[in-house]
């Protein structure tokens, strides 16, 4: 073949990699439900669980038990709902996204569901467990079929262009978690109407849900599928051990995986944890119990900006860093190695004294960690898709939504261990505030070393986690001469 023969492919390939306003708008908007589910579940369902539902004092222990069953229901369930997206034929709307526009109804009612528990089944703890179990695992079921990453696998091999199509769903992520950051404030609001807490969040929710659906199932709608590996006709029977062999066939995925495991902690505990920390080292009197609503939503507004601006401008300043740099991984090393030092200054200025005493120090050490996740979310993600072309490259077969499986398992396993320490906390000193009122009915006197713990878990210990990730994440198998060569061999599949 001829030079200009060459040069005329490679233009072509180009031309036919670039993505139109349908790819970036649909893939964007898409996320709108789990974004808002995330940022609720992460941030305000334990908060829900133990301040507005009504439960009472055993509130946190039902949080603990609920998380830590769904998570072995997990251990189950993702890889298999990963094996049923990879088994599936492409059809007349493509592979997954008829798994995506099923995601986005489970998550729409789970969530809505979960902040809206009825009054009448207070009274009864069998229904209070049933309710919340069952639609706790509904929205469960919901995200692990939302698998944005094998759509922007399907859409394009250009490692440019699925950075492109990141930015607007993280923007988009982050822009929601802006509208939940601030979601007492709203609550108060709406509660104008009601006068009762409960039925304020319930009502928001619900709202926040519905319309965020509508928009997702619209983005989903735009959006056309492009590249799919042969289907290979032999059956293979579904096994438990299948995610193991995969994690041992593929180097790349099992270190980064494994680094994951400990890096994934730092944004989970550090959102698990901030709401509970403002709300009772800098908005409640500590001789009453008493909790000022009004400074409450807006410290804790303000704490969320603080930590979403940043994301935001991580999120976009991370391409031109990313091309600068030409290293995802090497990025993404480098900022794991920030959060963690960010989250070790929170630690210390707590045992120095001066955390509680000055609220804008506290609020900045968030902004930094902040800062850097938002940056590295892109060459993290990148590093995830590299993955699922690493199997396809290495092995010859496309288990990308298995690959994807793996780390939304572990992502949700970290959200669900953060939330279940906080509620290992909180009922071990017999938390109980007045659903109605937001008042503390418990020991008082528990309440310093409440706050203690919670820097523990925000600072020291994602410190020490992000550390360790650093450390392991030095054995990635992908060299820029194996992803050249992986680009060119799946181009010609």
């Amino acid at each position: 073949m001829s030079k200009a023969q060459e040069k005329q492919d490679v233009s072509v390939k180009k031309s036919t990699e670039r993505l139109g306003f349908k790819s970036f708008f649909g893939t964007t908007v898409m996320a709108s439900t789990d974004g808002i589910a995330a940022a609720l579940m992460t941030s305000w369902f334990m908060v829900y669980l133990t301040d507005y539902a009504g439960i009472g004092k055993w509130a946190a222990a039902l949080g603990s038990v609920l998380l830590l069953v769904v998570r072995i229901f997990d251990a189950v369930n993702d890889p298999f709902q990963g094996w049923i997206m990879d088994r599936a034929k492409v059809g007349k709307h493509g592979k997954y996204k008829p798994f995506i526009a099923l995601s986005i109804i489970l998550t729409a009612v789970g969530i809505s569901c979960l902040f809206f528990i009825p009054t009448n089944l207070t009274s009864s703890p069998v229904a209070i467990v049933f309710w919340v179990f069952f639609f706790y695992l509904m929205y469960d079921i919901g995200a692990s079929f939302f698998a944005p990453n094998l759509i922007y696998r399907t859409l394009t091999l250009d490692s440019v262009q699925r950075g492109k199509l990141m930015i607007g769903p993280r923007l988009l992520t982050m822009l929601l978690g802006m509208v939940t950051s601030g979601l007492v404030a709203i609550v108060n609001g709406v509660n104008a109407n009601f006068g009762n807490m409960h039925t304020a969040f319930g009502v928001t929710v619900v709202i926040l849900a519905v319309i965020t659906a509508l928009i997702s199932l619209l983005g989903i709608s735009l959006i056309k599928e492009k590249h799919h590996a042969p289907v290979s006709e032999k059956a293979d029977r579904v096994k438990l051990t299948d995610i193991f062999v995969l994690i041992r066939e593929n180097k790349a995925l099992r270190v980064n995986i494994s680094a994951a495991v400990f890096a994934g902690f730092i944004w989970t505990f550090l959102f698990a944890t901030m709401v509970y920390y403002i709300k009772w080292a800098y908005c409640a009197d500590l001789t009453t119990g008493a909790v000022d609503t009004q400074k409450y939503g807006m410290y804790s507004l303000i704490g969320s900006m603080l930590m979403f601006l940043p994301l935001v401008v991580g999120t976009i300043i991370a391409a031109p860093i990313l091309k600068k740099i030409g290293s995802a991984m090497k990025m993404n090393r480098f900022l794991i190695l920030v959060q963690a030092l960010a989250c070790g200054l929170l630690f210390l200025l707590q045992i120095l004294g001066l955390l509680q005493q000055v609220p804008m120090l506290f609020f900045l050490c968030m902004a930094v960690a902040a800062l850097a996740i938002g940056c590295g979310f892109i060459p993290g993600e990148t590093v995830n898709i590299e993955c699922m072309d690493y199997e396809i490259y290495k092995n010859g077969k496309d288990r990308s939504a298995l690959c994807n499986a793996c780390n939304k398992f572990i992502n949700k396993a970290q959200s669900a261990v953060s939330a279940g320490i906080i509620g290992i906390i909180l009922a071990s000193i017999g938390y109980v505030v007045d659903s109605a009122t937001d008042t503390y009915v418990g020991d008082l006197a528990a309440i310093p070393s409440m706050i203690t713990w919670f820097i523990v878990i925000m600072g020291l210990i994602p410190c020490v986690l992000g550390i360790v990730a650093w450390l392991i994440l030095r054995h990635y198998p992908v060299t820029d001469e194996v992803r050249e060569e992986m680009k060119q061999a799946l181009s010609k599949k």
